[in-house]
């Protein structure tokens, strides 16, 4: 049995599903590349914690540049990348049996299938959501938090709220998080999760757009879909709108050439398009004019954005985009992202990004500064948090290793064991409240050119 495709950007894993079977949609390039984008949202709150200097492209202006400051190799600072490659996927997950059912004149289908996935995406996104924030809840108000408090890094400390006073506060804490977290996207006991809000909204809009186009004949999919995109660039829609709508024409160009688009460019040209794209996804999200070549992707990128443009996001966005054309039309790209390796960071991608920051406030807060917690008081004479001392350079040689162990096992955990059971809430919901599903008079016709995105 392969794994059952959810309804939002991830995926729902069975203990069940036996790893050997051949790769389904869910185990293709996308799901790879999805896996590497959550890890390096992981290393990005880590070096934004630690070494948050690899923002800028040099060590001073005009002076050298450390290693992880270079092009590519700074990626590993490249989070906001990483988010627009959510976005990215969002769009073209969304958008591949859409596509397939229109191509194929399966109205009926396409249009209930629609509405089915419309009303799913609230629960499977929220519910998960919601189970972290109040496990977070819960750990800041048993003291978990209290050593990442007093952290010399500026961002764990920011991440990391006092409890409250009472146990009633506490709760109306608790459900005032939850309730206006979907409307702001402002979480007080997990910071990180503001994109959330975002991903719920970006999948409202792709769908709103899907059914705009259901009946639009085949050769305006594309024309409307490239005016919603230079609309949202034109309009400073730098975060959702100029990553969901390349994703929907990715998807697009998935349905309409298959496989056979790894065959339509010389090899050179996808390889130049990644090479590319990686450079401009590292555009640095501080001084850009330290450095020659970050400098030179500023002037390109103000000339082409409207005022006021947030450049760091159009970079991102531009690089990423250029990225995934490269590796839609590169055999080998492909088949490197569909690796066990990759495959298995893909599965455990949401949970990753779900629990990182609640790893990084407690077991991490507890291997760096645990050392200095025993030698520094709690409070100065003014009643005043003491900050504490990290750990040595050569101590996070080991530290990191066991860190990312544990994310990966709590995240493989959960993958196996709670998002099947959120999704079982959800699907016991939406049979309660669906109306029978009456049998289609359309049958899926085959596409000529498949749509595989193996």
């Amino acid at each position: 049995m392969a794994p059952k495709k959810r309804d939002d950007n991830w995926v729902d894993v069975s203990a069940s599903c036996p790893q050997s079977v051949m790769p389904t949609f869910t185990d293709t390039y996308i799901q790879g590349l999805r896996g590497v984008a959550s890890f390096i949202v992981v290393t990005g709150h880590l070096c934004t914690a630690f070494v948050p200097w690899l923002h800028d492209p040099a060590l001073s202006d005009g002076g050298p540049s450390s290693i992880f400051q270079l092009p590519i190799l700074r990626l590993c600072v490249g989070g906001r990348g990483s988010v627009a490659i959510f976005f990215i996927i969002t769009g073209f997950v969304n958008s591949i049996n859409p596509v397939k059912n229109a191509r194929a004149d399966n109205t009926y289908v396409g249009l209930t299938n629609l509405a089915r996935s419309t009303f799913t995406r609230s629960g499977r996104l929220m519910v998960p959501t919601t189970i972290a924030t109040i496990i977070a809840w819960a750990l800041c108000h048993m003291g978990a938090f209290s050593m990442a408090q007093r952290a010399d890094a500026s961002w764990i400390r920011a991440t990391s709220p006092p409890p409250g006073t009472t146990f009633g506060e506490a709760v109306s804490n608790l459900i005032w998080n939850l309730v206006y977290f979907w409307h702001t996207g402002a979480s007080v006991y997990d910071g990180t999760h503001w994109t959330l809000k975002f991903f719920l909204s970006a999948s409202f809009r792709t769908y709103l757009t899907l059914l705009a186009l259901t009946l639009v004949k085949r050769r305006y999919w594309y024309a409307v879909t490239g005016l919603l995109w230079a609309y949202a660039w034109l309009v400073n829609d730098h975060l959702v709108g100029i990553n969901i709508f390349p994703g929907m024409i990715l998807a697009q160009l998935q349905v309409d050439y298959g496989s056979r688009a790894t065959q339509m460019l010389p090899k050179v040209v996808p390889s130049i398009l990644i090479f590319f794209g990686l450079i401009i996804w590292g555009f640095p999200q501080n001084n850009p004019t330290w450095a020659w070549w970050s400098a030179a992707i500023r002037s390109f990128i103000v000339a082409i954005t409207p005022a006021n443009a947030d450049h760091s996001r159009y970079a991102s966005s531009l690089g990423t985009c250029t990225l995934m054309l490269g590796i839609f039309f590169s055999r080998n790209a492909r088949r490197f992202l569909t690796l066990p390796l990759f495959n298995f960071l893909g599965r455990v991608s949401f949970p990753v990004y779900l629990l990182h920051n609640i790893l990084i406030r407690t077991i991490l807060s507890w291997m760096v500064y645990g050392e200095s917690a025993t030698r520094i008081p709690v409070r100065n004479e003014k009643g005043e948090l003491l900050q504490l001392g990290r750990a040595s350079p050569m101590a996070f040689i080991f530290i990191l290793p066991i860190f990312y162990a544990v994310l990966y096992l709590v995240a493989h955990m959960w993958a196996t064991y709670v998002e099947p059971q959120c999704g079982k809430a959800v699907d016991w919901l939406k049979d309660i409240m669906f109306k029978e599903r009456p049998d289609s008079q359309e049958k899926l016709l085959p596409l000529p050119n498949g749509g595989s995105a193996s």
